[in-house]
């Protein structure tokens, strides 16, 4: 596409101006990954989301349409991902919060959160096992670093994490955990009683001892969910 093509009065108030050559900067993939993004987001998302935000519901048909423009998993190589450059990835996102906030908020938690966690410090068995399927929505994640009394202060954190055997035993609450009551699988930050250190923990959903609650009464934010977690004894 070239400059002479591009529909600049969709960029700002000034009508039909680029003065500081904007579009010159990037390149036919970013800038296809900004219309693709920007068509959705004015041709589906803002119809649509005044009424998800009302009723503080999930907007489920616009969330199953991102794997489908190929953008869950965003920077990540491989495992289905789209392997976005930083330049496309800013232009998505700043693309899907002009639409609505929540939706680019669910786009950061499960991608830029929950999937790059598990693609920067999991195994290659969790990488295979989670990212695909997280890629294609069919499984949701959450990150579990926030706490009640610290807010995300990851030096304050209390959650604790115990060895046992071969594996950890959790305690601690988490709050306003994204995705978190709606989340195959949570990445949670808890302390070692060990060393001191904060590791970081996948706990899966229905696991004993493990507890998500949608919070309630928002004034913003409202069309994605945030939880309450406790965490007892999670192993």
């Amino acid at each position: 596409m070239s400059p002479q093509t591009v529909p600049y009065a969709h960029l700002g108030s000034a009508l039909a101006t680029d003065y500081f050559f904007v579009r010159e900067q990037f390149t036919e993939d970013q800038w296809e990954h900004f219309l693709d993004t920007r068509r959705f987001v004015d041709r589906e998302v803002l119809p649509a989301i005044n009424e998800y935000w009302e009723a503080a519901e999930l907007p489920w048909p616009l969330m199953r349409r991102l794997p489908e423009l190929g953008l869950l998993g965003e920077d990540i190589q491989g495992y289905g991902c789209p392997g976005l450059d930083p330049l496309a990835r800013g232009l998505v996102n700043m693309e899907l919060h002009r639409g609505d906030g929540s939706l680019g908020t669910f786009l950061g938690v499960q991608s830029g959160l929950a999937m790059k966690t598990i693609s920067m410090l999991g195994s290659d068995e969790q990488k295979e096992r989670w990212l695909p399927a997280m890629a294609r929505l069919e499984k949701i994640g959450a990150f579990g670093l926030t706490e009640p009394d610290h807010g995300s202060d990851s030096v304050a954190l209390e959650t604790s994490a115990r060895p046992e055997g071969d594996g950890w035993v959790l305690n601690g609450a988490k709050r306003w955990i994204g995705n978190g009551s709606i989340a195959d699988v949570v990445v949670i930050w808890a302390r070692s009683t060990e060393d001191g250190q904060v590791k970081g923990f996948l706990v899966e959903k229905g696991t004993p001892g493990f507890e998500a609650a949608t919070m309630q009464g928002k004034g913003a934010s409202r069309a994605i969910w945030q939880a309450d977690i406790t965490l007892d004894d999670v192993r």
